[in-house]
């Protein structure tokens, strides 16, 4: 903090407490800083834990991982409600494609009754070993029987998915039919007969237990669905209709737990089943800052106004009124593909650069936004790209657009550059068209339409979710990677 100047307290950059951009890591390391600065003008938090809504879904770094933190801040913090993390970034898809239905059925259905049983375990596991109920005969006898199923209680979620498989043809198997029969009173004729019969008595034993705080499941990190085959897209397709059929069941026989899910639209946008665009229509939440940009800037003003001692910080108080005849805000903005994790880094950037400053000019946010598009934007596109295309492309992309030496391009200009460049492809044009669709769909590529005045209007994707890619037209890359290529001086 610097030097006060009457009883106005002047601060610099580096006094102000900006937190992390990953919200996981906020709340484990700065909880204050996460609780000041979590903000929900939509009333999602209360959406996902009392009303039917399941299914939270927006483009990555919306803040979907911040509402998973924030229900988990509240469960450490409040004694109704009780969180159970349940990450899927190294869910073995390979191995949980064995266990898909052996009659025939397809899609949405094939690993739904696996689902169920791999869900159900996690809450009988929680109740067992977390919440320590002890004097439920009911919860007693299931723990029992799938521990002499060979699903002993104590098992991490991985090996249990692995044991699942095995039922199929693994050498658990004799054991899991043996203790069937003298529990059910005939052998399983099917894997899904196995299955659906165990997930049904532990459905119904659930509804007898008394679960003293409302349990919620936080399912998080499928993420990597995006860049996977067809059938790690049915896996989650099951996996949604198995959280309708569960979350049913839990409200409407009163049972304590829901199952929410944190899932980029990118990805879901991929499933496509009559009844799952039911069950996204119901149960489906999204979040977006596109419809009302001044919230991105209440966010931004929530991390200028932590540990403060009470003065009200505004954007304008930091930043100049105008930058290239814009307002200093809008001028960011653009430069963003409007998501608070976009708008938090040209905050540190600015911080880093000029620490000892207490308020910026045009200059140097001109300088800033540079930095913040060459060193955090360009590499979001990269990311982004990751498993669609070749490595050797990713790493090309930002120079192609600079050999195409415009703001504007034809699928033909990308095509040529990206042949003279890369080793031959056989389908090239198709390569190309590839990585037009998914630069279009994140938003760093924005489409020029021709209007009735023969002019031209750009349509971005995060600004239009609606918009699809039409290749006879031009493409205009967005301003944060002209900026960071040094296209805009």
């Amino acid at each position: 903090m610097s030097a006060e100047e009457g009883d106005a307290i002047i601060m610099k950059l580096i006094d102000y407490r900006l937190g992390f951009a990953d919200a996981e890591k906020e709340l484990l390391l700065t909880p204050e800083i996460f609780e000041s600065a979590f903000y929900d003008p939509k009333n999602i938090e209360n959406k996902l834990l009392h009303s039917w809504s399941f299914i939270l879904s927006g483009r990555k770094g919306v803040g979907k991982s911040a509402f998973n933190s924030r229900i988990q801040y509240l469960a450490k913090n409040e004694n109704e409600i009780v969180a159970v993390p349940l990450m899927l970034d190294d869910f073995p898809y390979p191995t949980f494609a064995k266990a898909d239905c052996d009659n025939n059925i397809e899609g949405t259905k094939k690993y739904y009754d696996a689902w169920n049983f791999l869900l159900l375990f996690r809450i009988y596991k929680y109740l067992f070993e977390e919440m320590k109920i002890t004097e439920s005969n009911e919860l007693s006898e299931i723990i029992d029987l799938l521990k002499k199923m060979g699903f002993p209680i104590n098992l991490s979620f991985n090996t249990t998915v692995k044991n699942v498989s095995k039922l199929k043809m693994g050498a658990n198997v004799g054991v899991f039919d043996a203790e069937y029969e003298v529990e059910f009173g005939h052998k399983p004729i099917s894997f899904f007969e196995r299955i659906s019969t165990v997930v049904e008595k532990m459905t119904v034993a659930l509804c007898d237990i008394y679960i003293p705080k409302k349990m919620y499941i936080l399912i998080d990190g499928v993420d990597d669905l995006l860049r996977i085959k067809k059938k790690q897209m049915e896996i989650l397709s099951s996996l949604l209709r198995s959280l309708d059929k569960l979350n049913t069941i839990f409200l409407t026989k009163n049972i304590n737990v829901k199952i929410l899910i944190f899932l980029r639209e990118d990805i879901l946008s991929k499933v496509s089943d009559p009844d799952l665009n039911k069950i996204k229509r119901d149960g489906y939440i999204p979040l977006t800052w596109t419809d009302d940009t001044e919230n991105l800037k209440k966010i931004a003003e929530l991390r200028l106004n932590i540990g403060n001692d009470g003065k009200t910080i505004h954007w304008e108080d930091i930043f100049c009124e105008k930058v290239d005849k814009k307002e200093s805000w809008d001028a960011v903005l653009e430069h963003t593909l409007y998501k608070p994790r976009d708008v938090l880094q040209f905050l540190v950037t600015c911080q880093e650069m000029y620490p000892n400053r207490e308020k910026l000019l045009s200059s140097e946010i001109r300088k800033a936004l540079k930095t913040y598009s060459r060193e955090y934007f360009i590499e979001e596109m990269k990311n982004e790209l990751s498993g669609y295309v070749s490595d050797e492309i990713i790493n090309a992309v930002p120079s192609l657009f600079q050999r195409i030496g415009s703001k504007s391009f034809k699928v033909s200009v990308l095509d040529e550059v990206l042949n003279d460049q890369i080793s031959p492809k056989e389908n090239s044009l198709t390569i190309t068209k590839q990585l037009l669709l998914v630069l279009f769909e994140s938003g760093y590529i924005g489409q020029l339409i021709q209007t009735n005045r023969n002019t031209e209007s750009v349509i971005f994707k995060y600004r239009n979710t609606g918009a699809n890619v039409d290749f006879s037209q031009k493409f205009l890359i967005h301003r944060g990677i002209q900026r960071g290529l040094g296209v805009i001086v």
